[in-house]
């Protein structure tokens, strides 16, 4: 073969190769997702088909066929919209370019907008089956897919709304009534039914945070002292008002009749009625009529400590010697057999604290009893439903923020650690409520103890023992049995889901797991604040333990947008 002939073929081989790599742009890299990457600047987010983003886009502009179709927009008007494959035409002012494989469009000025800097909104992003709709809204967040989904911001609420007023609500029935209307909190409503809220917030006149609304009017509680003030605003935006007692219909009819409302958070629409549900973690869960609501509560951005049926732990029935599921149900904490049967039903008074239902052997005889608690106390329930003597255990002032069973040498001589809100410190309880002798909390200088205690957990590290402390701040804190420091962290850990630990022989060999405010997986060790294993690596809504290959050695397990991964010891990926 002549000299000249293989240099030839390599540089039509080459040819050919940057042929096919041109004329498939957008498709040679793996097209990443933007809902993961999106900034805060966009306030709507929708995943769509391409028919319906057909009817959407300018005249000119053509949809690549694809699954998804995405659109981000701002309440100025500016919007981007991205597909995975290149745009095949576009109306005048629009341009698109290249991003993370895949393609998205609109206006110079739009475009400029984009950065890569996923916060809040990629937190509660979550992918639907037929499409989604997340809305950053004046008091939180609205995600519409299965059910709707709504996170109240309370850094966002309004300072006027009176918190405190909980009355009767009612929804009107009659001729000419809303079709739609919504009973429950302040920044719980779906579809944004909030322009009388908005109003009397920017007016500093109080109202109840409880109300019922439909679109552009509504009923709420208003104390004596501020009926003038309603009165006075209403006529100034030519609201209709009229009076019932101590509430105020704005922009209703004196006609209308009205019935109580049974549940707290309730909902009617054309089509279906819906029940609003408030998750452990302040998210408020909408469902019509006949859609489970398991299925949602498990793809929660922010996260839950019970499961997707609500179970918040096993406890041993000494009498049947099988085990009881202790779950959540409708307002109630209920201990139910393997086939379903209830052994025990309470009322459930308030938002349990993260932790679940552990078991306990109070008396050391075999006889074991659930605990779990709430904001007001810690409960202590035995096989006949009956509270144990001495509980509930209830703060002196304010309230609980946390709790942790601890056994220390698993000789059943339990130790219930509170943290109380008043305070900022851990109280120590055993028994039937004992206060713990030789235990003082003494946090070190510079833990500002007006942080609320958020999580707690005991580490035993070799032959020591170590209480986790976390505060709302990200300010860690490790004490000994008594209560004193025992070791210091520079570590700052996020408060707002329960960390993991790997734990090794001693603090220098342990590392806390958590998820920072974008949604990352982070890992550092205790002892020097240094950045290792998974840190980094990938993205979760919530995670947990598990020993999934068998190896006797705990993995760690991810949930992200409903896919679940798991990560053994060394960081790797386990199919």
């Amino acid at each position: 073969m002549r000299n000249w002939v293989l240099p030839f073929l390599s540089l039509l081989f080459a040819g050919v190769v940057t042929l096919v790599y041109v004329t498939n742009e957008g498709e040679a890299v793996e097209v990443a997702n933007p809902m993961c990457w999106a900034s805060d600047v966009w306030e709507e987010w929708e995943q769509m088909t391409p028919g319906v983003a057909a009817k959407r886009i300018p005249k000119g502009t053509t949809v690549p066929q694809t699954r998804w179709v995405r659109s981000f927009m701002k309440e100025s008007g500016e919007q981007v919209w991205h597909a995975d494959l290149k745009w095949p035409t576009l109306s005048a002012d629009w341009i698109q370019q290249s991003w993370r494989g895949g393609w998205i469009c609109g206006t110079q000025a739009s475009l400029d907008l984009w950065e890569d800097i996923p916060g809040e909104m990629a937190l509660r992003w979550r992918e639907g089956d037929f499409g989604a709709l997340l809305c950053r809204t004046k008091f939180g967040w609205q995600l519409e897919g299965d059910g709707i989904l709504v996170w109240k911001d309370n850094h966002a609420s309004c300072k006027a709304v009176s918190e405190s007023m909980r009355t009767r609500l009612f929804v009107p029935e009659g001729k000419n009534t809303p079709s739609s209307w919504w009973c429950s909190r302040l920044g719980e409503v779906p579809f944004g039914f909030s322009e009388i809220d908005v109003a009397v917030c920017d007016a500093d006149v109080q109202l109840s945070d409880w109300g019922t609304r439909w679109n552009g009017g509504g009923r709420w509680h208003v104390l004596p002292e501020w009926r003038e003030d309603v009165q006075r605003l209403a006529n100034e935006k030519g609201w209709s008002a009229h009076w019932i007692g101590d509430d105020v219909v704005l922009n209703g009819s004196s006609t209308w009749d009205w019935k109580v409302v049974e549940t707290e958070r309730a909902g009617c629409t054309d089509s279906s009625t819906w029940i609003g549900s408030l998750t452990q973690n302040g998210v408020v869960i909408w469902a019509s009529e006949g859609t489970p609501t398991s299925t949602m509560v498990t793809d929660l951005s922010m996260g839950t400590t019970a499961d997707e049926e609500g179970t918040l732990g096993l406890v041993r029935n000494h009498r049947t010697r099988i085990e009881m599921t202790i779950k959540m149900k409708e307002g109630t904490v209920v201990a139910e057999q393997a086939d379903g049967t209830p052994v025990w039903t309470i009322a459930q008074g308030e938002t349990l604290l993260a932790g679940g239902a552990r078991e306990v052997d109070v008396y050391a005889n075999g006889k074991y009893q659930a605990m779990f608690c709430e904001s007001s106390g810690l409960h202590l329930v035995d096989v006949k439903g009956r509270e144990v003597s001495g509980f509930p255990i209830k703060p002196s002032r304010g309230t609980w923020t946390a709790w942790a069973l601890v056994d220390y040498d698993a000789t059943r001589n339990f130790r219930y650690l509170l943290a109380s809100e008043f305070s900022g410190l851990v109280m120590n309880f055993r028994g039937e409520g004992e206060v713990t002798t030789g235990w003082k909390h003494r946090p070190d200088d510079g833990i500002d103890v007006s942080s609320k205690i958020c999580h707690l957990r005991h580490l035993r590290l070799g032959s020591k023992d170590y209480i986790y402390v976390g505060r709302a701040n990200g300010q860690v804190e490790l004490l000994n049995r008594s209560g004193a420091t025992r070791a210091t962290t520079p570590v700052r850990v996020n408060s707002q889901k329960a960390p993991l630990f790997r734990k090794g022989k001693d603090l220098k060999g342990t590392s806390v797991i958590f998820i920072d405010g974008a949604g990352w997986v982070r890992e550092f060790t205790l002892s020097e604040g240094e950045e290792v294993g998974l840190s980094g690596i990938t993205r979760a809504d919530r995670i947990e333990q598990r020993d999934v290959d068998g190896d006797g050695l705990e993995d760690v397990v991810t949930w992200f947008r409903g896919e679940r991964m798991f990560w053994n010891a060394r960081n790797e990926r386990i199919e």
